[in-house]
Parts: structure tokens; sequence; C-alpha cells
């Protein structure tokens, strides 16, 4: 049985600390600045092209909302793909290596709370920055072109957070079994390379992870097509956190600290 004696406590402790240090704050800046400036540049771009004449060049006259959308979801799972991985990378293994992590469990806290504290906090945070760029994206859109449905874009914003989970998840473990955040932020990079070698196979694209950013287009769009496998996607993406996690604990009990 897993216990998580002391959770709310080192959950409190996480926000807090992701507060004072301003990465909170910094993280939900840059998604903030990516959800504006993804209409910006898609409603402003043929104009700036226009004055040099080379919007027909690059056929760029018709950009609308399914080019924002595009390049949102392009920069969010790139840019927020590097975030879930240097804001995870020293969950554990900095902690180790700075001594804290020893402090913090002489204390009766249980090592499964510390993985899940540490988990569910960037979730929060990912979760405030993605929510917050995608409703800058949408407000926006609704200026630069035509209102849009609110349900769809939530929809596209839970699939990033998603898809950043996913991220977190396996620098996560990589946190533990590595000996400096370095190599974890390597491990966390092995995985984005093996997903980037895995999507040129499209058949298994859809089914895994990487296939995030399809379906985050597809629903935000309202244009699922029948290529695409939603709930098989996100049911793979969410058994690879489960694992992940599951893993991240199994040897963080089994370790000094």
């Amino acid at each position: 049985m897993i216990h998580t004696f002391g959770y709310r406590e080192l959950l409190t402790k996480e926000v807090v600390e992701a507060w004072r240090t301003y990465r909170l704050a910094i993280l939900c800046g840059i998604f903030v600045v990516i959800g504006i400036a993804v209409p910006l540049l898609v409603r402003f771009l043929p104009r700036l092209l226009r004055w040099f004449g080379a919007t027909g060049e690059l056929g760029l006259e018709d950009l609308g909302v399914a080019d924002v959308v595009e390049v949102l979801v392009r920069n969010v799972t790139l840019i927020g793909g590097i975030a879930a991985i240097l804001l995870t990378m020293g969950s554990i293994a900095g902690e180790r290596r700075r001594g804290t992590l020893r402090l913090v469990l002489s204390r009766p806290v249980s090592r499964a709370a510390v993985i899940w504290a540490k988990f569910v906090a960037l979730g929060m945070a990912f979760g405030l920055a993605t929510g917050l760029a995608v409703l800058a994206a949408w407000l926006y859109s609704a200026l630069f072109f035509s209102p849009q449905a609110a349900l769809p874009w939530g929809q596209l914003g839970a699939v990033l957070w998603l898809f950043l989970m996913v991220h977190v998840a396996v620098t996560l473990f990589g946190s533990v079994v590595a000996a400096t955040p370095l190599a974890a932020g390597m491990f966390g990079l092995a995985f984005v390379a093996v997903m980037s070698l895995a999507s040129n196979v499209t058949s298994l694209a859809r089914l895994l992870p990487v296939g995030l950013g399809e379906v985050a287009r597809a629903v935000a769009l309202e244009d699922v097509s029948p290529d695409l496998l939603p709930g098989t996607t996100v049911g793979v993406s969410l058994a690879v956190i489960a694992v992940a996690l599951g893993a991240a604990w199994w040897r963080f009990r089994r370790m000094d600290a």
C-alpha cells in the first residue's frame, strides 16, 4: 500500500517555493507572451511581408484561426516541453545534491508524498501557465479574427497540459535515478528525441504522447479526422505518466537520500 502522509505540507512547501523563487511568475509570463504573440504574428505578418512584396511567394495571404492554433500548439509544445524539463530535472537530484532532501525525509513524511507533491505542484504551475496562454490566444483571436467557442479551446488547453505533464513525469523519474540535475535533464531530452523519431512513423505517432499535438489542433478546430485516435493517444499518455511516477516511487523508496 502506498502511504502519502505529509503530502499536504510538502505540496504547500513546493507551491510557496515556486512563488518565492519567481519560477511560477516567470513560467506564466512566458506562456502569456506566447498566447498574445501568436495571434499578433498571424494577424500582422502578412501585412509586414506585403511591404516587402513577399506575401504571394510565401502563400501567407489568408491566415486565420487555424494558423493561430497551429503556431500556438507548436510553440507551447516546444517551449513548454523545454520548460518542463528545466523545472523538473532538479526536483529530486538537485535536493539530494544540496543535502536538503535528507532534511525533508527526516520529518514524518512518506517518500510517495515527496514524489506526488512535486508532480502535483508542477502540474498546478503548468496548468495555470497553459490556461493563461490559451486564454490569451483565444481572446486575441476573437479580437483579430472572429469569436471562437470556448469549449474546444478549453479542450485544447487540457490536451497541451497533458503533453507537458508527460515530460514532467518522465523527467521526474530521471531526477530520481540520475545523480545530478544535468543528467536528469539529459534523460528528459532523450525522451524528447525518442518521441521525435517516433513522430516520423505516422501509424506510431498517433498512438504516442507525441501525437497529442495533432489531437490538440483537431479538438480546437473541431475537425477530428478518422486518422486520429484521440482516446488512444490520451490513454497512452496517461499510462506513460502513471508508469513514470510508479517507477520513480519504486526507485526512490529503495535509495538513500
